[in-house]
């Protein structure tokens, strides 16, 4: 089985993630702001790679959100890697 990539599912899942984190979090202003800046600590960037693995259903590697630190840069090296549903914009 081929693992397709819903994007703006993902970005929703993660944007939801950070702001409970950080209030000021803004998904508009902040794609390209990295995770350690807008507070998330090692054990965040880990669960990070948790809520992407139950999104996916494949498994990643726990330092993922370290490696692409950006919700721009990890969600684009998930779209190389794993391509993007039919329809869905990238």
């Amino acid at each position: 089985m081929t693992t397709k990539l819903c994007t703006a599912t993902l970005v929703e899942q993660i944007a939801s993630f950070i702001a409970a984190k950080t209030p000021e979090f803004s998904i508009d202003a902040h794609r390209d702001t990295s995770f350690s800046s807008l507070g998330l600590d090692s054990a965040d960037h880990v669960r990070l790679s948790t809520l992407i693995e139950d999104q996916l259903s494949v498994e990643v590697d726990p330092t993922l959100a370290f490696d692409y630190p950006t919700i721009n840069a990890l969600i684009a090296h998930l779209e190389q890697r794993f391509g993007t549903q039919a329809g869905e914009p990238s």
